[in-house]
């Protein structure tokens, strides 16, 4: 009778499962506090915040930055801007950058939120899974500037998509401006066709589930990052290729309001053209013969 008994105890359950069950208790833990937290500050009326963590590069998303705030500026003076920086520059450092580089004339001070986690979003940091990690990093960074300063509207210049979510759990309403899909259909297709190109190894081309995996893996991307994007109440694009494959993998984005979507828009970038303008017209024809032109 014992022996009977003893033969239907309940057996143990493997070390693994206990230390999954621990892992995925502490992941949903911290991530029900982070929601709890973001969800729980106030928001600073009438004012935008500007993220782009690399505000020196100098290069055409910088100037976006700067004609943006500047726009801004002029359409609601009473607006208080802010703009998140990694380059641990002062404000007014800023402004004559942009004013000295791009031309770009500021009509009133802004302030800046220094960005101290600008590393977990560059790719250099990350020898494999680049995508997924910087993805994970530009959310953690997104976090960081709500914890510093949360703006009426975040107004996204760079295209950290993945931390739109964030954004929108602090109760702000996002703002996008795209340079450049972070994933698109045409690298899952170069991919999917096993052709060695900058995103694609040749020992991954050669190999039919190395193809595969990768392939799973930037459609999975590809759905989060389109999940993502559908935060944003206002986008924008560069080119109407960046519109393209943004439509593609947004569609209608959810806006604030329930039942009104965000369509995606091309917005050129700024281009300076004064320097052009003050070019003599009369001198344009003697110029090119003289440079073998007619």
């Amino acid at each position: 009778m014992e022996a009977a008994t003893a033969s239907r105890a309940p057996t143990a359950l493997p070390m693994w499962v206990h230390v999954l069950h621990f892992c995925v208790s502490v992941v949903l833990l911290v991530v029900a506090s982070a929601l709890s937290y973001l969800r729980a500050g106030r928001r600073t009326p009438n004012s935008v915040g500007f993220y782009h963590p690399h505000t020196s590069d100098g290069g055409g998303g910088e100037r976006v930055l700067w004609c943006a705030v500047r726009e801004v500026m002029r359409a609601n003076p009473s607006a208080k801007c802010v703009v998140y920086s990694g380059d641990g520059v002062a404000a007014s450092v800023l402004a004559t950058r942009a004013r000295e580089r791009f031309g770009v004339i500021l009509p009133r001070a802004f302030d800046v939120v220094a960005l101290r986690r600008r590393a977990l979003a560059d790719p250099g940091l990350y020898p494999c899974f680049t995508m997924a990690f910087q993805a994970l990093g530009s959310a953690i960074l997104v976090a960081e500037a709500m914890h510093a300063f949360r703006p009426a509207v975040f107004f996204d210049t760079v295209g950290h998509a993945f931390g739109y979510p964030v954004a929108r759990v602090a109760g702000c309403r996002v703002a996008a401006y795209v340079h450049y899909p972070t994933v698109s259909s045409d690298m899952i297709k170069r991919v999917k066709a096993r052709r060695v190109v900058y995103n694609n190894a040749e020992s991954t081309a050669k190999s039919s589930a190395r193809t595969w995996a990768k392939t799973l893996y930037y459609r999975a991307l590809a759905r989060v990052y389109g999940a993502c994007g559908r935060c944003a109440a206002v986008v924008m694009c560069n080119s109407s290729w960046t519109e393209a494959h943004v439509r593609a993998l947004w569609g209608g984005t959810a806006s604030a309001s329930a039942t009104a979507t965000a369509t995606p828009r091309v917005v050129y970038p700024p281009v300076d053209v004064s320097a052009l303008e003050k070019l003599p017209i009369e001198g344009r024809g003697v110029s090119r013969r003289r440079a073998g032109f007619e």
